[in-house]
Formats: C-alpha cells, structure tokens, sequence
C-alpha cells in the first residue's frame, strides 16, 4: 500500500508541495525496530539512578531515601544535598 502527500503545511503559514511516495511497509518495518529498541519506564517499575541512603524522612519518618548534589548557586558555595523518601516521594534539602 502506497500512501502520497500532496503538500506539507507549517503553522506559520508556509506551505510545500510534496511529490513523495511514501511505501507503507518500509515505514512498518521501521517502527517495529525502533519499538525493539526502545525501553519503555513507568512509574511502577520504581527504577532510581541514585543511590539510596539511611536518612528519616520528616513527613512519614521511613528510614530510607535517595540522595543526589546539585550546583544551585555560584561555584564558590557548597552544594545542595537532595534527599528523597523511597516511600512518600517526599523531597528535602540539606545545605
């Protein structure tokens, strides 16, 4: 099955006729590789890249959090640790 564009449209207002024929079942075959490629993460995989710490959380008082430093000012100040609570996803910050 063949599929033909007559013309392509922007929101601008910019339009371009298109002569293209498009073969359905190479765009077919195309998707399906890329769908083997591709990992897909949803929330309830609970996946985390960072490291999980013995810290209290002050809202639900769980015992365990991730923990990550981030640059939120300029160089010369110290970094800010982040914290996370694996349980209620609440998050605090230390200085």
């Amino acid at each position: 099955m063949k599929f033909k564009f007559f013309y392509l449209a922007c929101k601008c207002g910019y339009q371009e006729n298109l002569d293209t024929s498009i073969d359905h079942e190479s765009v077919q075959k195309k998707k399906e590789a890329l769908e083997k490629n591709l990992i897909i993460v949803n929330k309830e995989d609970k996946i985390s890249i960072h490291p999980i710490v013995k810290r209290i959380c002050p809202k639900c008082q769980h015992k365990e959090a991730e923990t990550w430093h981030t640059q939120i000012r300029s160089s010369d100040e110290p970094s800010t640790h982040f914290f996370r609570c694996v349980k209620c996803k609440y998050t605090w910050r230390e200085e």
